[in-house]
């Protein structure tokens, strides 16, 4: 079987394609990393307001968008560290990695969360309208956390296209 070189204009087009993809996952762990830094200093914000008797009620609702946050851009970085369990575990144990298996795998994926991305658009795109808040005293826009949903599940599908050309370009 043939494989693309990077020299000629599939080749490169292929390259330019996992090279972004795979950046904007990176960007998107640093993301997670940075919403679980924030996440620790809110609950310990919280804890010490609690503790000297100061209403810390805003803190309860920037915790739960952290930890959306923290979700959706987790599961982008876990899945490029091929950590993420999948369906297709049980496939790839019983009859190996095929080409087959990999393209089904990703097809499934990749529609599940596009959808996902766009649904949750949807929903943003909602409370934005609906000009959403929080009943604290901060009122945050809800948008904010529902943000995490197609921007998490849109990013992770780019992280499975990068696996997905990984994967295709070094299986016989």
């Amino acid at each position: 079987m043939t494989h693309t070189t990077e020299t000629s204009p599939f080749g490169r087009l292929v390259k330019w394609v996992r090279d972004l993809t795979g950046g904007l996952a990176k960007l998107i762990s640093i993301m997670a990393a940075l919403s679980l830094i924030l996440l620790s200093t809110s609950i310990i914000a919280g804890i010490v307001l609690r503790m000297i008797h100061i209403d810390n009620s805003w803190t309860y609702d920037l915790d739960l968008f952290c930890l959306i946050w923290l979700a959706f851009t987790g599961a982008v970085a876990t899945a490029m560290g091929r950590h993420h369990v999948t369906a297709g575990i049980a496939l790839e144990n019983l009859i190996g990695r095929g080409k087959l298996l990999i393209i089904l795998r990703f097809l499934i994926l990749f529609s599940f969360l596009c959808f996902m991305s766009y649904a949750g658009f949807l929903q943003v795109l909602d409370s934005f309208t609906m000009q959403e808040i929080t009943l604290d005293v901060v009122q945050w826009p809800v948008w904010i956390a529902k943000a995490a949903i197609p921007l998490g599940a849109g990013v992770w599908a780019v992280a499975e296209l990068h696996k997905f050309i990984l994967d295709i370009s070094q299986t016989d």
